[in-house]
């Protein structure tokens, strides 16, 4: 049996592992912080459907995260840098969301930490993962791939570390926006998980691009490990963030999805192609941005509510049906992006 053969073997372990350990953690975990009276508080100026969510148990994040990581441990290999940098920026991350988590939960209120504080963490924390990266031979390439020109891209040179903290940080920030109904961030982040997941087994068995500069060849199948266990993970909490979710997934959560979102698709450089499969993280964060500026700059609001599914939340539209819908969406610009990277080979 091949190596390749083997790392898929494991990936499919990894996987199975992951979503049994999880669900073990996330039983154990709902009933601790049922019995300990630790919960999400509702925004009082959110949607009045939510305030029938009070009560529900937050950070749920915390036990796939473990559950992930077990998986990782025992199958996949630690010691290579598309497995230990993925792993080390969701756990950062995920450090800055339990902060905030933790702030909410002991002032009892739906916002914790202050935004540039939060912003400020998330800034290092990219920092930081930029800085494990840039010491690994091979990971130091500036070169920025065109989505679907296969001849095209750029060289940003000095201008990459700006370029990879307002990756991460943003891709943070949208899944965390979107994180405000059942099942809708970890159901949106199946379609970009997806397709990491293929482009890591397509670089890692032998799709050879040149201008693609990054040794994912050689690591590839190392990173689909870590993928694999993260779809695990995310199956096992949707079983219990289902419509009428039995937990919120938290800060916590949503910061480590987005920290391996974003570096998933830094390492392989394809940062572009999971911008478009990302559509649905990324037009939560851009309506959220647009009516803060259309409040400070002209007192008007844009949509009835931000981010987006609280505005269609608003208008009357039903929790399940947003949340059907955006997946759909999600699905949609999956296939989309995972048709412009084929082009590539046409």
């Amino acid at each position: 049996m091949s190596m390749q053969q083997m790392t898929m073997l494991n990936s499919l372990a990894a996987l199975l592992v992951s979503w049994i350990f999880s669900m073990v953690l996330g039983y154990l975990y709902i009933r601790k912080m049922r019995t300990s009276g630790l919960s999400q508080p509702i925004n009082p100026d959110g949607p009045k459907t939510h305030f029938a969510k009070a009560g529900t148990p937050t950070a749920g994040g915390l036990f796939f995260l473990v559950g992930i990581t077990a998986a990782v441990l025992l199958f996949g290999n630690i010691k290579h840098p598309y497995t230990y940098i993925p792993l080390a920026a969701m756990w950062a991350f995920a450090l800055v969301g339990l902060f905030d988590d933790v702030a909410k939960i002991a002032k009892k209120q739906s916002v914790g930490l202050r935004t540039s504080r939060k912003l400020a963490m998330q800034v290092l924390v990219a920092a930081l993962i930029l800085f494990l990266q840039s010491k690994v031979s091979g990971l130091q390439s500036t070169v920025v791939s065109h989505p679907w020109i296969p001849s095209l891209s750029w060289d940003i040179g000095v201008w990459y570390p700006i370029a990879f903290l307002f990756y991460m940080v943003t891709f943070v920030n949208a899944v965390n926006i979107s994180d405000g109904l059942d099942g809708l961030a970890a159901g949106v982040s199946f379609g970009p998980l997806l397709l990491l997941s293929i482009l890591a087994v397509l670089f890692g068995t032998g799709l050879h691009v040149d201008y693609i500069q990054a040794p994912i060849h050689e690591g590839g199948m190392d990173l689909f490990v870590v993928l694999a266990a993260s779809v695990g993970g995310l199956l096992a909490f949707l079983w219990y963030n289902g419509p009428k979710a039995q937990v919120f997934m938290g800060d916590v959560g949503s910061h480590a999805i987005g920290a391996l979102l974003a570096i998933s698709a830094l390492l392989m450089k394809v940062e572009l192609i999971i911008i478009v499969a990302s559509a649905v993280f990324l037009l939560e964060c851009f309506s959220s941005l647009v009516q803060i500026i259309s409040i400070r700059s002209c007192n008007k609001r844009v949509f009835a509510m931000a981010p987006l599914h609280h505005h269609f939340e608003k208008k009357g539209v039903s929790e399940s049906r947003i949340v059907n819908r955006f997946q759909i969406v999600s699905a949609i610009a999956t296939v989309v992006a995972a048709i412009l990277f084929m082009v590539k080979y046409l």
